[in-house]
């Protein structure tokens, strides 16, 4: 049984957190359609790209995860992603933005949308609120 300790420890392994991922990934795909990615997860993604002063840039912004219009693929950060609920939430997040139109998503911040009003980014953050119902599969 998962403790509430659990869900909120921080500073997980890539281990634990791909465990999570096998875990509750293949649910979140059955409940909200779509194909099942593959999903890696790296330290952070200024890490990932290569990019220089990524201390620095993690310091700004340090996101839990990131979806790869191109790749197809989900990307989760153990330096963002800290705890089980962060996991899950960033899944269902990123998965729903696997769902929708990358012109549209595109066309959306070209028009002003900032990540707050993006109706695209209000849905996938919409989709995060049911991240407990995952947690029994961690069981």
């Amino acid at each position: 049984m998962i403790k509430l300790k659990d869900i909120l420890n921080e500073g997980m392994s890539k281990n634990e957190i791909m465990d999570v991922v096998n875990k509750v990934y293949p649910y979140i795909v059955k409940d909200l359609g779509g194909k099942k990615l593959k999903v890696e997860v790296h330290s952070n993604i200024w890490s990932r790209v290569g990019a220089v002063g990524a201390e620095e840039l993690i310091e700004d912004d340090n996101p839990a995860a990131e979806y790869d219009w191109d790749k197809k693929k989900i990307y989760v950060y153990y330096s963002g992603a800290k705890n089980i609920e962060e996991i899950i939430r960033s899944l269902l997040h990123e998965h729903t933005h696997s769902l929708q139109n990358k012109k549209k998503f595109d066309d959306g911040y070209a028009k002003g949308y900032n990540y707050k009003t993006h109706p695209y980014e209000k849905a996938a953050t919409k989709s995060e609120k049911n991240w407990k119902r995952y947690l029994t599969y961690l069981q």
